[in-house]
């Protein structure tokens, strides 16, 4: 039976474990006997700042050894004598007088003679940066080999230090005819757009990001690509810019769908608009009655909606006039209007007032409809007498404009949206539409704006409004311009729809 120690192939194979220690730069290593440091690696020779020929000769433990820091390197000595080891952070001492800090764990191999072997880690600030910018460098070219992305290194001559494969593909040419090549010599149809870009960089440090660089190069002659292309300025701590680190994308394809996206949204934003303008009606011509409508489409693709109105006469010789606002945007919003205004004439033919109307769309609306929800407005106008009746079902107060500039709200029958509560009774309000006067209606889109309140929308309306009067041209001038007045002519988030009616003398009831 053996003792239990290591067998001769054990032995063997630490052995190899601590040769192959040695052999390596990760860390110093060193044996000696008492004092002396008899053998030691690169990596330690390089910490102590000595040569393998004074190593032969000899390395005394005290002559590498602050004398700060001899007592406390004689009590880890005794240390190991005592225990079999130790470690202790200490400063080596080179022959230039310079000190390393280092970590060493010293272990006892044998006390008769006394011999040891220690591990040593630099911890110098020196070192670590070494280490870190191996393993930036490491970092680099991974990116500069493997990343998806285009990468080049440029100099302030405006010359290739280094690429990568993928960029060196964009360009059509080897990573080797790019290094020390200048730049627009090898893509020159590049040099009016890219130039002043790298040239800026160089002069002012600093970073420009996601430029579209378009043109072409020798990987795809006579076919024109689009790059989006990031410049970085490249310095030397606390120095000057060096250079320039460019990446670039070829996003050529990904312009080409996005143009061959928007086309076809075009195209269908062209179909609902016809599909909806269709739906709306030709207003009537009404004797003594000026009328004008007007609907914009929101500007945005594919975000038109269920804004809608009609004028019609009712069958007790009254003239209707309504509008509303389905929420919601597409088609679904336009067949919901559709469905809608049809069901608000027929509402109408069966002898319904103005409340009466929304308080039956509603219910069809939470029922048959639903779930859904809409705003709407409707007047009836005795044409003989300027009576005006109305109700509103959550949209927007019309406005009855009078001659003299006066404009009040029509506020005395509003209700919930429609859609929202099932068992609602709408209010009608009254009042009169006399000779001269006009009544607007409009949905929301024509007063809402990001950032500020309804109340600045209406006030905003409201001046429109009289402007309008002032102008000569009725019911049209009144329209355009609560549009134009409104910032809505050219940049909409919502649809818009207007409706103006203008008094002008006794009105005669329009054929059904």
């Amino acid at each position: 039976m053996g003792d239990g120690g290591p067998g001769p192939v054990e032995v063997v194979r630490q052995a190899e474990r601590l040769r192959a220690l040695f052999a390596g730069d990760a860390v110093g290593m060193a044996s000696g006997t008492d004092e002396v440091v008899t053998e030691a690696n690169d990596e330690l020779l390089r910490i102590l700042g000595r040569s393998r020929g004074e190593l032969e000769e000899g390395i005394a433990w005290p002559a590498i050894t602050p004398a700060d820091h001899a007592e406390r390197d004689a009590a880890a000595v005794d240390d190991v004598r005592r225990t079999g080891s130790a470690v202790l952070q200490k400063d080596f001492l080179r022959p230039d007088g310079s000190r390393v800090p280092v970590l060493a764990a010293v272990s006892a191999v044998s006390w008769e003679p006394y011999e040891w072997v220690a591990v040593v880690i630099d911890l110098s600030r020196e070192e670590r940066l070494r280490r870190l910018v191996q393993s930036e460098a490491a970092i680099v070219s991974t990116l500069l080999q493997d990343a998806p992305i285009g990468f080049a290194l440029i100099d302030p001559e405006l010359r290739f230090v280094r690429i990568n494969q993928e960029l060196a593909a964009m360009n059509g040419f080897s990573v080797a005819d790019h290094e020390g090549t200048p730049v627009f010599d090898l893509l020159p149809d590049l040099r009016d757009e890219a130039e002043p870009l790298l040239r800026g960089v160089l002069e002012t440090g600093r970073p420009l990001r996601d430029v579209e660089i378009v043109g072409t190069t020798p990987a795809d002659p006579g076919r024109s690509h689009t790059w989006l292309e990031s410049f970085f300025p490249v310095r030397v701590p606390h120095g000057p810019t060096v250079g320039v680190a460019a990446v670039a994308r070829d996003v050529t394809e990904v312009r080409r769908l996005e143009q061959e996206l928007k086309a076809t949204l075009g195209r269908q934003r062209q179909v609902l608009q016809e599909l909806q303008t269709s739906l709306l009606p030709a207003l009537p011509e009404v004797p003594g009655l000026d009328l004008a409508a007007r609907y914009l489409g929101a500007s945005e693709e594919i975000r038109l909606g269920g804004d809608w109105f009609d004028v019609f006469p009712a069958p007790d010789g009254r003239l209707v006039l309504a509008i509303g606002d389905v929420v919601g945007h597409g088609p679904a919003a336009v067949g919901l209007m559709a469905r809608l205004s049809g069901a608000m004439r027929a509402y109408v033919t069966d002898g319904h007032g103005p409340g009466q109307v929304l308080t039956c769309l509603n219910r069809l609306l939470v029922g048959a409809l639903g779930p859904a929800m809409a705003s709407a407005a409707v007047l009836n106008l005795d044409l003989a007498t300027g009576a005006l009746e109305y109700a509103s079902a959550g949209h927007p107060y019309g406005l009855l404009c009078a001659p003299d500039g006066g404009v009040t709200l029509l506020d005395r029958a509003q209700g919930l949206i429609l859609g929202v509560e099932a068992d609602l009774d709408y209010p009608t309000g009254r009042t009169t539409l006399p000779g001269g006067a006009a009544v607007l209606l409009y949905t929301d889109g024509l007063v809402e704006r990001r950032g500020e309140s309804l109340d600045e929308g209406l006030a905003r309306l409201t001046a429109a409004a009289r402007r309008g009067l002032r102008r000569r041209g009725g019911a049209r001038a009144l329209v355009h311009t609560v549009i134009e007045g409104s910032h809505t002519a050219v940049e909409r988030d919502d649809d818009v729809c207007v409706l103006a009616a203008t008094r002008t003398a006794r009105a005669a009831v329009p054929a059904a």
